[in-house]
């Protein structure tokens, strides 16, 4: 599995045929939202499935949740 990482678009994880784009939105509560979107390398973005994977009191949380969340993401092919 590798990772990339972009600002402006989050951070990239692939495996295989798959990838995964994870971000991490600040709330007006001050807390983070972990987003997951998965898809084949193949398609266009407009083709990603959305996973929520929560809301967390830190920005570190966040992204370690959403990382976690692909993972499982793609063990269990969800696409």
């Amino acid at each position: 599995m590798s990772q990339t990482s972009s600002p402006a678009d989050g951070r990239f994880l692939q495996d295989g045929d798959h990838v995964a784009r994870i971000l991490v939105v600040k709330q007006p509560d001050d807390t983070y939202e972990a987003q997951v979107y998965v898809r084949l390398t193949r398609e266009p973005e407009i083709a990603e499935t959305y996973i929520p994977a929560g809301i967390y009191e830190t920005e570190a949380l966040a992204w370690e949740a959403a990382e976690q969340r692909a993972k499982r993401a793609f063990e269990e092919h969800e696409f």
